[in-house]
């Protein structure tokens, strides 16, 4: 399977993205800072591919999609990790913050899923995880 997922820093996206990897997966990572594919890659198998993934950047969200459909011709999952949170009382936030949490959280996996959906839909076949 070609798989794309997002927020692969730490946490749960590196560790589905090295369990996909480990299973015999070609693994495109999405990093917001490419700069920590070496700490992504630190005991890594083989198959896992850093891409520079920021799920508010348009541009950034069209071209890893692109790279992948050139390289591979298609998804087949979709795993929309990347996530932030924002702790305390409501009242303590301003709008930028909750806007971004929403961009990130919300947005980010919208418009993902929107880019990759269509060509599933086209082979009748794919699988997309929202975590």
């Amino acid at each position: 399977m070609i798989v794309l997922v997002t927020g692969c820093r730490s946490g749960f996206g590196k560790l589905i993205a090295h369990g996909a990897a480990r299973a015999g997966h070609t693994v495109y990572a999405g990093l917001r800072d490419l700069d920590t594919a070496a700490e992504l890659l630190e005991g890594a198998p083989g198959g896992i591919v850093p891409l520079a993934l920021d799920v508010t950047s348009d541009e950034q969200r069209q071209a890893a999609v692109t790279r992948i459909l050139d390289e591979h011709g298609r998804i087949d999952a979709l795993i929309n990790n990347a996530g932030i949170a924002i702790g305390g009382f409501v009242e303590q936030f301003d709008e930028d913050e909750v806007r971004q949490v929403f961009d990130v959280n919300v947005f980010g996996a919208w418009a993902l899923t929107k880019l990759c959906l269509p060509g599933m839909r086209a082979r009748g076949d794919g699988l997309i995880l929202n975590v």
